[in-house]
């Protein structure tokens, strides 16, 4: 087993309980761009009435060997049946989803990690969390003039409209990150560096060359090269993006989505190998790596990891996607960006 233990307390971090490696029948935590990550830990059926652990009430959290903080979220649903316990958590971005959009105003001409940020300090300050935002530049970013209206929707949907222009977060240890964590690679790994070798999958299922954006009263598209291709697609945004944002929308998404996506699939069991030169703490989403895999190199950025701990040991897994270089947008006839 790992020598990561568990600890159970309050949001203010009054202890109720804690797990050492010998305690747990199997932990398992992860880190997610773009989404809310989880943690489940699972225990051999308590001997006794265990401590009574309320969702959202208390909070998890996952340290190393070395006392270092791995992972922590409040609590979302905890069981208890003859086979054991089992408590399962999520980050903080889990309140997204139980918070009104807090604040009202306006940005001209931002970069949605501006946004976001604000909006997540002012979630914190309504929960009364003592977590810190981090924002980091994104020199690839498009700057939009976005507004939000309190209590018009939940956060979590407002933060995924910034998301659709662009905006990279996660969380980390309880920290929240906004923006990219580097756009330079962090190392480089090769096949023999992952247990069971690489699948490169090329996927197009996502891929557009051609968007029709479509605003609260205009309209306007973009298209990019692709041997010779016309995939057309039509993306809605709300008014919270005002009129002035919808050339800029069509030229981001058309650039994020006009590429044939290489991505790194890890056949189900396989993880890192021990030995890959890369650590858990270099393992942030966002992060960049380059992959060396049936003599091609590939640039892929980091969507998501797992640590799965168990008493035979533990793995690491990652799940990655290929960085689109931005593309020079095709001339369009007059008349035929916006309408």
């Amino acid at each position: 087993m790992t020598e990561e233990w568990v600890s159970v307390h309050t949001p203010d971090g009054v202890t109720v309980t804690q797990y050492g490696p010998s305690e747990m029948t199997q932990l398992t935590w992860g880190r997610q761009l773009r989404d809310v990550s989880k943690c489940e830990l699972v225990l051999p059926p308590p001997p006794e009435t265990p401590p009574s652990i309320a969702p959202w009430v208390h909070w998890v959290s996952v340290w190393d060997g070395n006392g270092a903080l791995q992972w922590t979220g409040p609590v979302l649903k905890t069981s208890i049946s003859p086979d054991g316990v089992t408590i399962s958590a999520r980050d903080v971005a889990a309140l997204l989803a139980r918070t009104r959009t807090p604040i009202r105003k306006r940005w001209d001409a931002v970069n949605p990690a501006i946004p976001a940020a604000e909006l997540w300090r002012s979630m914190i300050e309504l929960h009364g969390l003592h977590v810190k935002v981090v924002q980091r530049p994104d020199p690839e970013a498009d700057y939009f003039d976005i507004t939000c209206k309190a209590d018009e929707e939940m956060l979590d949907k407002t933060i995924g409209d910034l998301v659709g222009l662009g905006l990279r977060w996660t969380v980390v240890a309880g920290v929240p990150l906004l923006g990219p964590a580097t756009v330079d690679p962090v190392a480089t790994l090769g096949e023999n560096d992952f247990l069971g070798g690489v699948e490169v999958i090329r996927d197009g299922a996502e891929t557009f060359n051609d968007v029709l954006v479509r605003g609260p009263d205009k309209l306007a598209q973009a298209r990019v090269p692709l041997h010779g291709l016309s995939l057309q697609t039509i993306v809605n945004i709300d008014s919270m993006f005002g009129v002035g944002n919808v050339d800029r929308a069509a030229r981001q998404y058309a650039r994020h989505t006009g590429a044939i996506r290489d991505a790194i699939s890890l056949p189900s069991g396989t993880a890192l190998h021990p030995d890959a030169p890369v650590g858990i703490e270099q393992l942030i989403p966002s992060a960049r790596f380059v992959i060396a895999a049936h003599g091609q190199r590939y640039l892929m950025e980091l969507e998501a990891m797992q640590r799965d701990a168990a008493a035979d040991g533990a793995a690491t897994t990652v799940t990655m996607e290929s960085v689109i270089e931005k593309p020079e947008l095709a001339e369009l006839k007059p008349g035929q960006r916006t309408r």
